[in-house]
């Protein structure tokens, strides 16, 4: 449970732009915080579902985060917990697949529409330290209920040409999310993925980020490198924790982790 001298914090993950790490960095932020000891829940917002079957769990699921959102939209009662998944590593997860792929239109005939998965997760809070929140690679419906429900967000980025100038539509819509929806809505950060931190083109992508937005936001030190250990992961439905704990990919979600702890 949530202890009583803290509230439980709600994270989304998010950039619109795909292939920057974000459910790799939502899972692993995840076990990191399991591993100081943690109560974690995270939360498969994306259709493609990959975060889910980057767990190992299946694509055919009976019940997922769009039953649960459905519920909440019909007024229906419900158990809140249904349909949630317990990983060996500690984490709890709630699922998604293909059949979220029409709740982003859904969404759009619903009162308080940018408030549905902020109400169901109000139900799991108090079970839990950490709420992670996977968001699809768009700024649709489903990522502006994402950021409604969160209390800061943290952003990937890969260090090519044109990320500084691809992070201007998502801030945009954060600080409309903030204005309309969620005043206490913050950055929790930007963290580099994918880097290799050797070659100059990844060094200047990042200075480039760096002068833009460093002024106005955190931007981690340590980067995630790109790495084949990260890479195979998702086939083996681990975390890097367990699948190679000693390479430099762990430790750098280990230091990540500790960070947003340290936030609390």
């Amino acid at each position: 449970m949530c202890r009583e001298d803290k509230n439980c914090r709600v994270i989304a993950v998010a950039n619109q732009k795909g292939g920057v790490s974000k459910t790799t960095t939502s899972i692993n932020l995840g076990v990191g915080l399991v591993n100081l000891g943690q109560k974690v829940l995270l939360v498969d917002l994306d259709p493609q579902g990959h975060l889910t079957l980057g767990l190992g769990f299946p694509k055919n699921l009976p019940v997922t985060l769009k039953n649960m959102m459905e519920n909440i939209i019909m007024g229906i009662e419900f158990d809140p917990k249904d349909g949630i998944l317990h990983h060996p590593e500690g984490v709890d997860v709630v699922p998604s697949n293909k059949l979220l792929t029409g709740m982003d239109m859904s969404l759009l005939t619903v009162e308080d529409r940018e408030m549905v998965l902020k109400e169901y997760l109000e139900l799991l809070k108090g079970s839990y330290d950490y709420i992670i929140i996977d968001c699809m690679p768009s700024l649709g419906m489903l990522t502006i209920n994402a950021m409604s429900a969160a209390d800061s967000v943290l952003i990937p980025v890969q260090p090519q040409y044109y990320a500084a100038d691809g992070l201007t539509e998502l801030l945009k819509v954060i600080k409309g999310i903030k204005k309309r929806f969620n005043p206490g809505l913050v950055i929790e950060g930007i963290l580099f993925t994918m880097d290799s931190s050797r070659y100059n083109n990844s060094k200047r992508n990042k200075k480039a980020v760096a002068d833009t937005y460093g002024k106005e936001m955190k931007i981690y030190d340590y980067t995630i490198p790109r790495s084949e250990a990260i890479a195979e992961t998702a086939s083996e439905g681990v975390s890097i924790f367990s699948y190679d704990r000693k390479c430099k990919g762990a430790t750098s979600y280990a230091l990540l982790a500790q960070e947003v702890l340290s936030h609390a």
